[in-house]
Parts: C-alpha cells; structure tokens; sequence
C-alpha cells in the first residue's frame, strides 16, 4: 500500500518534477531510480500489480464529485492529471505507470484544444513530461520489450510483464509517440492554449539518444520478423487489449509501423521512406478481408475481428479522406454485428475469448464482449471524421446518440468508467471492479470537439 504513489501514506518519491519557467515547461532530476528487470523482478512487479486489483475490487472505485458529464469530467482531470505524482495512470487499480497509456489510452491528452483552463493544460503537459522520463528509465531496464513500471520502494521500481511469459506490443510505441507529441508546438483552435515542452523533449532525446536506441533496437529484434518484415507469430504479445492472446496481430504490426516511423523521425533509428511505404502496404494487403469488410484480428484466422483495429486513425495508418471506403465498410461491420450497441464499443462478441489464465478465470469477457469507453470513445471520434468526409447523415446521428449515452452513464455512475458489461453496466465482480473514473475522458471530449467543428 505504501509504494502506491495514489494510495494513503505513500513513500514513493518522484524521480523527476516539472515547473513553468519563462512560459515554458521544464524538468529536474531529484535522484536516479533503480529499476529492476530480471525474473524476480518480474514476479514481484505482476504479483503486486494483482493484489492492486484485487484491492480495488475492496475498496477502490470511488465515485467523483459532480451532477453532470461536464463537472464529473471538470473533476476527474483534477483527480487524474496530477503533476505531483511521479507518472500518469489510468485510475484506480492501475496506479502503476503502463507506458502504452502515453500513445493509446492518453494519446489526446496534449491537444490544447480540449483544454479546460491554463492551469489543466500546463497540469497535462507536466505529468505527461514526467511520464515519458519515468517510462526511459523503466524501460532501460530489460532487453526485452515489457509493459509495466511499478513503484517497490521510495527510490526502486520493478520493471515486469502484465501478463507472464509475454512481450510488451506498445510499451516502445507509446514511449516514442510520447516524445513526439512533446516535441509539437501546437496552439488551439481559439488561440488560447500554446505547448510549452519542446525544449524539455529535445533536451531528453538529446541526452538520452543511447538509451532510447537501445529501447528501440530490443524492440525491434524481439517483434519483427527480418523476413517478412511482419510481427512474429509466434510471440504472446500483451497489448493495450492484454486480455486475450493472439498472432501477430492487425494492432500489433501497426504499432510496430508506427515505431518504425516515430524511430525515424525522432532521429533515433533510420528506416528510409521506401521501407515504410513497403511495411504500411504489406500490412493492408496481410490484414484487410474482403470477406468480412475490415481488417482482420490474428494473422492465422481470416474471419477475427477486433475492435482496436481503431488505433490506425490516432497514429495515421488510416487517414479519414484516402481511406474513407475501408473506413466506412468497417463502420457497416461494427453495425451489422451490433458491437456499438446499446453503446460502442465492444472488442467482439465473444463471451470467453482465448486468453491468459487469470483474466480467463475471473473476467472472462474483458476481451472481448465487454464495452471499452477508450475503444467507444476512438469510434465517435471516427463518426465524427466521416461525417465530415461523405454526404451520409447517419454518422453524425449515431455520434450525438452514443455521445448522449456517454453523458448519461457519466452521471449515473459518477464517473468516466474504463468499462462496462455488454447489456452497458458498470463492469464488476467479486475479484475485478472496473476503473470508475479514468482519464481516457479525453478522447471522449475530442471527440465532441471535432464533432462541433465546422
């Protein structure tokens, strides 16, 4: 309890703090963490990372304050986007820093233009800057690709697999997707709202070139096949849906794209652009089916299907004009098999899908029939882009549908949760208890923003 950073009594310290100097924001180095990220560690990491379920099942969970979607959002960005704890996280039970959450879950959180105030926006940039830092030094600490940080001690945290025998698919992408957008130096629509990190990111990809190659490189050497330039299928992959296992899946080789690409420009790792060009098309060509009208899920079964294929539009693997007909016929899929319904969205509909042990004995449907506010969230913001890409109205009316249901179920459980059951319930039982408020509200608010744009 006492190496929670959000928990009571707390002696978890932060490695690094964040200040506003001369309008812009800026890093220290108190100490240097000692990660750890052998075996032991491993185990130590993933076993407290359990009792953090289980406790939360307890205990955790808590409702927000607020009598409507705006002040219960206005609340959880204060709950949640805290520059004095040492990292980002989702909520509630996952107070551990999975670095995924800066490119996945959270990739959203640096636009000005969904903003609450300047001290929300400079709160944002703060512990997303202190996340990136946090998330070099954890993932320095393995040769091999992992998913978690976890706090151990004051000064020590162990660096581990959320679930064993697996490699991390989108630590290393989150990581550069991360820098990235600190780099940026975007101003909102309104004027109100400028970035203030990209001295803090060119100085940390300036003195940390090593290790960030090193972290790319073990990477690359664990996932990609240097044959078919693919994911190998032949590796458990724990991904942003690490409730299921899988072969070399559609989200997988995308995020490995991605990575590819982000290396690049980042000046980290040189892959030329005829080689990316090459990979992007090699994976639409792999994974698209005409079959079943959208991409499928795992290599080896042409007839899977999942929902985070929707990671394509946030990194532009998919861009809303050039790909509109994949985008629309996908749309049609998720409407035939209902998986946006009462509200979106769910994985698939699977009740029991293939997966780890302890998520296949406890929550059976996390992967796959239970509905996902982050993955609903990712397709009202599609909506939105198709409403403005075609003539066809109904991408607007299921928008503002599912937006109202959001709204709704906000108040209701006094939240933004991280899922529900798939007849739209708080997801709970006697040893898992959905996050109640998680920050993911933000790809909810963007997209609400780009609804109402012209």
């Amino acid at each position: 309890m006492f190496t929670n950073p959000y928990g009571w009594g707390s002696i978890v310290q932060q490695p690094y703090t964040t200040k506003v100097e001369n309008g812009q924001i800026t890093f220290h180095q108190n100490f240097t963490i000692k990660v750890y990220g052998g075996p032991v560690a491993d185990l130590l990491g993933y076993y407290k990372s359990g009792l953090l379920i289980v406790q939360n099942s307890l205990f955790g969970s808590q409702p927000v304050p607020g009598s409507s979607a705006e002040e219960i959002t206005s609340s959880i960005h204060w709950l949640r986007f805290d520059p004095s704890k040492p990292y980002l996280i989702s909520g509630d039970q996952f107070s551990v820093l999975y670095v995924r959450n800066l490119g996945v879950f959270y990739n959203q959180l640096l636009n000005p233009n969904i903003a609450l105030s300047q001290d929300d926006w400079q709160n944002k940039q703060r512990v997303y800057l202190q996340s990136v830092l946090y998330g070099i030094d954890g993932l320095s600490a393995a040769r091999t690709p992992k998913t978690t940080v976890v706090p151990i001690g004051p000064r020590s945290a162990a660096l581990t697999q959320v679930h064993p025998g697996s490699y991390g698919s989108d630590s290393v992408y989150g990581l550069l997707y991360g820098l990235d957008q600190l780099q940026n130096e975007k101003t909102s629509a309104d004027g109100k709202y400028h970035q203030q990190t990209r001295g803090a990111a060119e100085q940390i990809i300036r003195e940390r070139q090593p290790q960030l190659q090193q972290i790319v490189n073990d990477y690359l050497n664990t996932v990609q096949d240097p044959q078919t330039g693919l994911v190998k299928n032949n590796l458990k992959l724990a991904s942003a849906r690490d409730g299921v296992t899988r072969s070399s899946s559609f989200y997988d080789n995308v995020v490995m794209w991605k990575t590819l690409e982000l290396a690049n420009k980042l000046d980290i790792r040189t892959t030329n652009t005829q080689e990316l060009t090459s990979l992007h098309q090699r994976i639409l060509n792999t994974y698209w089916s005409q079959q079943t009208g959208c991409f499928i899920d795992s290599i080896d079964n042409r007839l899977s299907y999942s929902s985070d294929w929707l990671i394509a539009l946030p990194i532009e693997f998919l861009l809303p004009t050039q790909d509109k007909d994949r985008l629309q016929s996908c749309v049609s899929y998720i409407r035939k098999h209902k998986l946006a319904e009462p509200f979106p969205i769910k994985y698939n509909n699977e009740s029991k899908p293939e997966g780890p042990w302890a998520v296949r004995t406890f929550v059976p449907n996390y992967g796959g029939n239970a509905i996902w506010s982050y993955w609903g969230a990712e397709y009202i913001t599609l909506l939105a882009n198709l409403n403005k890409t075609t003539n066809d109205p109904s991408y607007r009316q299921e928008a503002e549908r599912h937006i109202n249901t959001y709204h709704q179920k906000m108040v209701e459980y006094h939240g933004f949760p991280e899922t529900f059951d798939a007849n739209g319930n708080f997801l709970q039982n006697a040893v898992y208890k959905s996050i109640r408020s998680t920050g993911w509200v933000v790809q909810l608010e963007y997209a609400e923003w780009l609804l109402s744009q012209p």
